[in-house]
């Protein structure tokens, strides 16, 4: 499985700033250039879709910001098809489209379907990444999963372990991603607020050491349980 590497954050983070900025269609251009270049190479497919998420949240809440959030999800699709062991793709198609149907995050608007397309990507991925050495920030996919579970209603899939036990066995080594980490600490973050007692607390503890730098960790660790 192709892992997240430190080009990969420094993309992300370039696409965001970009997209602050104003200047992320040109930058999305030149990816866009190279991914036409080769069709074939799965390195430019992702590059573009990654750009390409990055600078969502840079846009609005009207249509067009809709049509760029499905693109989105094709790219992350198309770069699939060329690499289906590329973790992060696979991650970020899964939270683009828990995004659609959900509110989680900055958009919300209804797609049928996504949230069960959403499952079996990180069903697929929570299986994969099963067979490899730890990663601390593989405890993302399992939140992920939670998140999404309880946005469509369903229970666990059948052999998921227990959210508290995929806590307790997470490395405690900082994830040292700057970027990505605002990306990767949202379900976190979205089950402490609802969580209490000590689920609450091994989220607050682990996303404290994995994402602790992240705006949004801090944020959630100085709020009360809203349950």
């Amino acid at each position: 499985m192709h892992l997240i590497t430190r080009a990969d954050d420094e993309l992300y983070g370039l696409a965001s700033a970009a997209g602050k900025l104003g200047w992320a269609p040109k930058l999305l251009a030149r990816l866009a250039d190279a991914r036409r270049a080769d069709p074939a190479d799965p390195g430019a497919a992702a590059r573009y879709a990654l750009a390409l998420m990055a600078a969502l949240p840079s846009l609005g809440v009207e249509f067009e910001a809709h049509a760029r959030f499905t693109d989105t999800i094709d790219a992350l699709g198309q770069a699939l098809r060329l690499d289906p062991d590329n973790w992060l793709a696979r991650y970020s198609r899964a939270r683009l489209r828990a995004l659609i149907p959900s509110s989680y995050g900055a958009y919300s608007v209804q797609a049928s379907g996504e949230l069960s397309l959403a499952q079996a990507d990180l069903e697929l991925l929570l299986a994969r990444q099963g067979g490899l050495p730890a990663r601390a920030y593989f405890v993302s996919t399992h939140a992920l999963a939670a998140v999404v579970d309880h946005l469509a209603g369903t229970p666990p899939a059948d052999g998921r372990p227990p959210l508290l036990d995929v806590l307790a066995a997470c490395p405690r080594t900082p994830v040292g991603l700057p970027a990505l980490g605002a990306v990767l600490c949202e379900p976190l973050a979205t089950m402490h607020a609802g969580a209490v007692g000590p689920e609450r607390e091994a989220i607050g503890e682990v996303m404290a050491v994995l994402y602790g730098e992240q705006p949004a960790v801090v944020a959630a660790l100085s709020r009360q349980s809203v349950w």
